[in-house]
């Protein structure tokens, strides 16, 4: 899949036709493998598939909350730390907020929030990209990198330095 020209390989978890979770990287390998460390975080139960029908959903998707600024809606389960996902879902598009302040407003411990954010069963949907520093500068953007994380805040219209 081409994400806003990046090649990745994405495997999404698949329950009684419901996608749960996504996971994405550079290899198919690293991919899967994340994939088992979002369902272990989870607890969630379906069959990892590769698909290029789940793919041109995940690209539409993603146009919705990127380029259009829609709010994606999670599947109705339980989610570890689901309150920090709808809280991030709260920044809208071409805004950012910090880490900090996410680990606040959700009652969520500063080290919970970045496990959490690395088990991120939705990247992008759950704009965790919309997230800076206190300092204003990028952190992380776990399995892809941020040059990633800095295209999509270009593409939300803000332009940022990433120290690499």
């Amino acid at each position: 899949m081409n994400l806003f020209g990046f090649e990745i390989k994405v495997v999404f978890l698949v329950s009684d036709e419901e996608i749960l979770a996504y996971s994405w990287h550079y290899t198919e390998d690293k991919a899967r493998r994340h994939m088992e460390k979002i369902v272990d975080f989870h607890g969630l139960k379906g069959e990892m598939k590769m698909s290029s029908r789940l793919e041109k959903w995940l690209e539409r998707k993603i146009k919705k909350v990127v380029i259009e600024g829609k709010r994606f809606t999670l599947p109705d389960f339980e989610y570890k730390n689901r309150k920090v996902y709808e809280k991030i879902m709260d920044i809208p598009k071409g805004s950012t907020t910090t880490y900090s302040q996410i680990a606040k407003i959700a009652r969520v411990k500063y080290t919970d929030l970045l496990i959490t954010l690395m088990r991120n069963p939705f990247q992008v949907l759950i704009p965790c990209h919309r997230l800076l520093t206190k300092s204003g500068s990028l952190m992380g953007f776990y399995p892809l990198g941020k040059e990633v994380k800095r295209k999509l805040l270009e593409i939300e219209g803000l332009k940022c330095h990433v120290d690499i």
